[in-house]
């Protein structure tokens, strides 16, 4: 599933895209994909003006004009692919016929614009989502069971003190990818994270040092930020807003190169099962 940098990533190639551009026309195949009847969002959406793009943990909010906002979730293989009239801008899932052709048998929903452009909504398993919705329910929905966003500079050395102390039990990969703790961060980069502040990914919350705190935070920081500069990690579900594979593969520490030497002390970095996810680390340099 694509975490943060990966989705930020998408969100930013559609913002240089679709900007400005009015939907002349909505279609969807699954009626799991939406949140209202299909007449309901064809009705809603026809007309709207794309205002802005955001985004929330793993979310991408389109905010169209007459207060509505449409929020998508890839989840693990979704992809959106705009089709413009020069170009075309894929992000997600490296589904191979969205980049071949669209629509395609993985197709599910599309937005046609008023310039004849369009904007797919493809998903090979249809796990991913889309949502209606007015401000205040937004506003409701995004702040419900998530936790603060790790770039945001709101997201302090005491906030995140004060989201520790909440689960001093839980082990420290766990509570990274805990999106209630912080959101965004999944098994690539919590393992990132944990090795840049060297400790064991399944060591207790309530463990931690000072300098452990402050180093984990740091590293929140300083890899999200990498990977959103390098537009991602590919390992194997996702490419970027231009369809090419994330390059922050290349910076990866620890991640998967289980067996392998550690690029910092030189010992063999291992794996544990930790709630059904491998986790990568040094057992060296990780205590």
């Amino acid at each position: 599933m694509p975490e943060l940098p990966e989705v930020e990533t998408v969100k930013r190639g559609l913002e240089k895209n679709i900007i400005s551009k009015v939907i002349a026309d909505f279609t969807c195949d699954t009626r799991k994909m939406i949140n209202h009847p299909l007449p309901f969002y064809k009705k809603t959406l026809k007309g709207s003006k794309v205002i802005k793009i955001g985004r929330r943990a793993k979310m991408i909010i389109i905010g169209l004009s007459g207060d509505w906002n449409l929020l998508a979730h890839l989840k693990m293989t979704g992809q959106l692919v705009y089709r413009g009239q020069n170009r075309s801008v894929v992000g997600g899932h490296p589904i191979k016929e969205g980049f071949e052709q669209d629509p395609n048998r993985f197709t599910h929903a599309i937005f046609t614009f008023s310039d004849k452009t369009r904007l797919y909504f493809n998903d090979v398993r249809k796990f991913g989502w889309l949502r209606l919705y007015r401000g205040a329910e937004l506003a409701k929905q995004l702040g419900h069971g998530l936790g603060p966003e790790p770039l945001d500079h709101h997201f302090t050395m005491e906030v995140f003190r004060q989201e520790l102390k909440k689960r001093p039990n839980n082990k420290i990969k766990q509570f990274l990818m805990d999106p209630k703790n912080v959101v965004g961060i999944g098994n690539i980069y919590s393992d990132e994270i944990c090795f840049f502040a060297r400790v064991r990914p399944d060591r207790k919350v309530k463990t931690l040092t000072d300098q452990e705190i402050a180093l984990l935070l740091k590293g929140i920081k300083n890899i999200l930020n990498e990977a959103i500069k390098y537009e991602g990690t590919s390992i194997s579900d996702y490419v970027n807003a231009m369809g090419e594979a994330g390059a922050y593969t290349a910076k990866l520490r620890v991640y998967q190169r289980y067996g392998k030497k550690c690029y910092r002390c030189g010992g063999n970095v291992q794996k544990i099962k930790m709630g059904g996810r491998t986790s990568s680390f040094c057992p060296r340099c990780q205590t």
